[in-house]
């Protein structure tokens, strides 16, 4: 099943073309997740000149385009609701959408949220909000992404943990929502599951070597 660091890794190819060129860069990624497991998520990065060209010649000029290239890359999930803000000034660009199914609730009734790395560098700024910074190797250390976390109120006991196979977790639990959400609740766990059957190659690597 994809996991949270899989999603955050596969926004990266929105900036292929900006990275291209062997310039240090980077993006900052904030996911806030709610009651019900799924995450609305915002991206944002700024370029100089000529990143900026790059990119916008291939996605900013073309929101349709990151639209179906970022489904494509993440069949895993249902993407929804995307938003793209981007400033010629100062040559930066906001996205934002929503993500379902970011959160699985194992036999157990406990939330997980799995990152898919082991020892990720996790750092916890509050109770409910955790930072992750990564360089993905992809890029050969040009791309360093911060990944802000901001679990809902109604989570807690959160804690990080390892997977039988070592890999970093995170597990919580949760107040179960009014019984007026309970509906919506189990949509986002059949989406999150109808997303897992559609589980493909990864296009970052498509779009890399095109």
């Amino acid at each position: 099943m994809k996991n949270i660091l899989t999603l955050y890794v596969t926004t990266i190819f929105i900036l292929i073309s900006a990275v291209a060129n062997s310039q240090q860069a980077s993006q900052k990624i904030e996911m806030v997740l709610d009651e019900i497991g799924n995450a609305k998520l915002h991206i944002s990065m700024t370029m100089n000149a000529s990143q900026w060209q790059q990119w916008n010649g291939t996605y900013g000029a073309n929101p349709s385009a990151l639209k179906r290239d970022m489904k494509r890359s993440m069949p895993a999930f249902i993407l929804d609701d995307f938003n793209l803000e981007k400033d010629d000034m100062s040559r930066s660009f906001n996205l934002s959408l929503i993500a379902y199914g970011v959160c699985r609730i194992d036999k157990r009734g406990r939330w997980i949220m799995d990152t898919d790395k082991k020892d990720a560098q996790l750092t916890a700024l509050t109770e409910r909000n955790y930072m992750i910074i990564s360089s993905p190797p992809e890029f050969g250390g040009n791309l360093q992404q911060t990944l802000m976390i901001k679990f809902p109120d109604t989570a807690h006991s959160i804690k990080v943990d390892k997977d039988s196979f070592g890999k970093t977790v995170f597990e919580f639990k949760m107040d179960n929502p009014s019984n007026s959400f309970n509906i919506v609740r189990w949509s986002g766990l059949f989406l999150m599951v109808v997303g897992c059957g559609w589980f493909g190659k990864n296009a970052i690597f498509q779009t890399k070597y095109n």
